[in-house]
């Protein structure tokens, strides 16, 4: 099943049981009006990620039909999102084929040299076409950012495995709810119990 596949579905799902998802779908500026989008100052917003919720983005490592060329089929990609509370966050991509070699890295916005917080990269060793990692955010502003494989990749200056389309996945899981201790549970249900005494008295 295809990231984007699973992503509807698991968007579907939970919005049908809980109402409550926070989804957004974006396609990349470069590929769309050919606006550039090389390096954190020139990031696309792509939304604020909340827990239960996810940020779709559609890019590609090619120069587009129609959309003035900026570099877009070799150059890295920037998305800016936002943090409201703490969460886990997942970064996956998904190529079509397993002869792209995307490089997916997470950065701080702290400007103009932002850190890089995490990485993965496929260097083309084994036949998967989605690559991915997580890691834990505090509130603030982060950077998503696509590149592909070389010597050097995580400069994260451009360049490297190109000519292919992306699907970037921004995710976290939704905040489970506490699970009661069973003292505090047994003392529920005795609440519970000595209602129900005290409504059957009153009827009586």
């Amino acid at each position: 099943m295809s990231i984007r596949t699973f992503a509807t579905r698991l968007g579907l799902t939970a919005l049908l049981l809980t109402g409550a998802l926070q989804a957004h779908a974006y396609i990349e500026q470069e590929q769309s009006t050919g606006v550039a989008n090389d390096a954190p100052s020139l990031a696309e917003a792509a939304g604020t990620l909340s827990p239960g919720g996810y940020l779709f983005i559609s890019g590609a490592r090619r120069t587009e039909t129609g959309v003035p060329d900026n570099g877009g089929g070799n150059s890295a990609d920037f998305f800016r999102f936002d943090v409201g509370s703490a969460l886990t966050a997942t970064m996956t991509i998904e190529t079509p084929t397993a002869a792209a070699k995307p490089v997916i890295g997470l950065f701080d916005s702290t400007l103009p040299d932002s850190l890089l917080l995490a990485s993965a990269f496929d260097d083309n060793s084994t036949s998967a076409t989605t690559l991915s990692f997580s890691y834990q955010l505090l509130p603030g502003t982060y950077y998503a950012a696509v590149s592909g494989f070389r010597l050097g990749w995580n400069d994260f200056d451009g360049g490297g495995n190109s000519g292919w389309t992306y699907n970037l996945v921004l995710s976290s899981p939704p905040m489970m709810a506490a699970v009661p201790e069973p003292e505090t549970v047994a003392m529920m249900l005795a609440g519970l119990g000595l209602l129900g005494m005290a409504s059957r008295r009153r009827r009586g």
